[in-house]
């Protein structure tokens, strides 16, 4: 069985709390942007241990109650949001390469902090990791409270983060939220015998970095005049200020620099950092 070409939004489903939290998310978002959303819930048939027989028998029983679980979380998702266009695929597959391959024709993939597979003690599953890592499209991991009222949250590092920055502009004007693009950093002045100097060089380099907040994010704000948009800085490690941040954001947004490769995670320490412990849903965009 192969993944059908998917188009709009992905989430992978598997009947788990978190997955279905994740699944009505990805409806919502879906519904937002009039796109389609399709459903990939990945089962492992383990017939590699069993004979013939016995395997395909064993095969089509887990094929087959996968099956009515997908069409019961879809049916679900329809009574919910019934002008949504819902598709689904079930894939006998490692769950994070089957959310991958249909991501690869999507515009948004959707995931919960874990599913049955995972360790109920373990702040986020490997799955929902691999995928954020790698995944060709922005990848938002649902967790936390939203607030649906609160801030889209984007961390702006640098002027790579323009499409984070766009990601999150479009999602709050879509929602009608405000937006906050938030920079931190860490002063690079030493010696604390001369503090004068040493103010008038941390009033230099919060210019500079005041500077490049501007050039990164005005570009993008003058695309969004509707879009209410606040710029911050803070002093201070990014992902403790994010995550503190995050605990009245509706969304937060963070950017993933670096390619990846297919196997071996690549995320960044702060984004690592943030998707374990941010309070609302986190957008991973690859910039």
């Amino acid at each position: 069985m192969e993944i059908r070409a998917a188009s709009g939004v992905i989430v992978g489903v598997d009947g788990s709390a978190p997955a279905a939290e994740a699944a009505e998310w990805a409806a919502g978002e879906a519904e937002r942007r009039g796109d389609s959303l399709h459903l990939v819930h990945a089962v492992n048939t383990g017939t590699v241990t069993l004979s013939p027989r016995t395997g395909a028998t064993v095969t089509d029983l887990i094929l087959r109650e996968a099956e009515e679980l997908l069409e019961a979380i879809k049916s679900g998702l329809q009574a919910a949001h019934p002008t949504l266009r819902i598709t689904g695929d079930v894939v006998p597959r490692d769950a994070a390469e089957a959310v991958l391959t249909a991501a690869e024709h999507a515009g948004l993939a959707v995931l919960g902090t874990r599913g049955h597979g995972g360790f109920a003690s373990l702040l986020l599953g490997s799955v929902s990791l691999r995928v954020a890592a790698h995944a060709a499209c922005p990848v938002v991991v649902v967790r936390g409270t939203e607030h649906p009222d609160g801030p889209v949250l984007v961390a702006v590092h640098d002027e790579r983060d323009a499409a984070a920055l766009r990601f999150g502009c479009e999602l709050a004007a879509r929602r009608g939220l405000p937006l906050r693009a938030l920079h931190t950093w860490s002063p690079v002045v030493a010696d604390v015998g001369r503090m004068a100097p040493m103010v008038d060089e941390l009033g230099e380099e919060a210019k500079l970095h005041e500077q490049l907040l501007v050039r990164t994010c005005e570009p993008v704000k003058d695309d969004f005049p509707a879009v209410d948009f606040e710029t911050r800085q803070l002093t201070g490690g990014t992902a403790a200020s994010v995550v503190e941040e995050s605990r009245t954001a509706a969304l937060v947004v963070m950017s993933r620099h670096q390619p990846a490769l297919r196997f071996g995670l690549r995320l960044s320490t702060p984004v690592h950092a943030v998707l374990h412990h941010a309070q609302c849903p986190v957008a991973v965009v690859p910039v």
